[in-house]
């Protein structure tokens, strides 16, 4: 824990503090609620159905061909980085695979029962599945309000608004 962390008077050192914490923990479902909570805002804003495509559409392309080089692709996308798997669009219409067409434009199939064509390709270079920036504060504030529990945090705001 930060040494800004001070306790309501049960523990003194960062060692007792986080033990204070995870006894508190161990001891309810806090965590385990946030976790259903978090997952619950990603599915309703269409994130796990994103995850769950982008998987698919690797393994369609060749792109990947074990769990691992999935896994490691979704992460690298889901943090923003790139991957060889995710390719890249370079200035001239070139991907990172090296395939373009005479406008620099990859065509796609179209879907049955879909107006517009589907390209998977361009689907796996385009999508991002970072993790919504509402939902990254809703996890920080379940997880202070938790933290809350066991140690004042020194510098938050009390839940009236004045400073603790």
């Amino acid at each position: 824990m930060p040494p800004s962390a001070s306790t309501n008077g049960a523990s003194s050192t960062p060692d007792a503090l986080e033990s204070d914490l995870l006894v508190k923990l161990s001891a309810s479902s806090a965590l385990e609620d946030l976790q259903e909570n978090l997952l619950g805002s990603l599915h309703r804003l269409g994130w796990t159905d994103k995850v769950t495509t982008l998987a698919t559409e690797l393994l369609r392309a060749g792109r990947c061909e074990t769990f691992d080089d999935v896994m490691a692709a979704v992460l690298a996308s889901a943090e923003g980085r790139t991957h060889p798997a995710l390719g890249a669009k370079m200035a001239n219409g070139e991907t990172t695979n090296g395939t373009k067409d005479t406008n620099g434009v990859k065509k796609g199939n179209k879907v049955k029962d879909h107006p517009h064509p589907y390209d998977p390709l361009k689907y796996i270079e385009e999508i991002d599945i970072r993790i919504p920036e509402t939902v990254v504060d809703e996890g920080v504030r379940g997880l202070k309000d938790i933290i809350r529990e066991v140690a004042d945090l020194e510098g938050e705001s009390a839940p009236n608004g004045d400073k603790k």
